[in-house]
């Protein structure tokens, strides 16, 4: 027996299925995707290896989808956040693919890198100067507190 699918329930489909083929193309594992009608969006999780293989897997997907490089962002506040992001398309699909990342805590605060490799240690629930960005474990790998 089949029951046709149309509608949202169709739209969905065909984002999966454009999303399978990437993944599959990628060789990929350790992935949690959600879905919705027009878009997809990859988390490479811990459960796929250490920080430097999540963050080439974000790189190569998005190579895959089309994607240009991959950009970190970062959250500030009481509890410091970061993550790497890109964004392509598989079929008709917008796929976005990311990554968490573990900022540095430090004494005194978490520690940022400025664009000409300083560092700088930022209390807790202050942002970084313009131009900074967190100090991740993929820039220390094994470092993380």
């Amino acid at each position: 027996m089949s029951v046709p699918v149309t509608g949202e329930a169709a739209a969905m489909a065909a984002v999966l299925l454009d999303t399978a083929a990437l993944i599959g193309e990628a060789g990929a594992a350790g992935l949690s995707v959600t879905c919705s009608s027009d878009r997809a969006r990859i988390l490479v999780s811990a459960g796929a290896g250490s920080v430097a293989h999540r963050a080439a897997l974000v790189a190569a997907l998005g190579e895959l989808a089309g994607a240009g490089r991959y950009r970190q962002y970062d959250i500030a506040g009481e509890s410091p956040a970061a993550w790497l992001e890109t964004a392509g398309r598989a079929g008709g699909t917008v796929v976005e693919v990311m990554t968490t990342l573990a900022p540095r805590q430090v004494p005194g605060g978490t520690l940022a890198a400025g664009p000409a490799g300083e560092r700088a240690v930022i209390a807790a629930g202050l942002q970084p100067p313009p131009g900074w960005r967190w100090v991740t474990d993929l820039d220390d790998p094994g470092e993380v507190a």
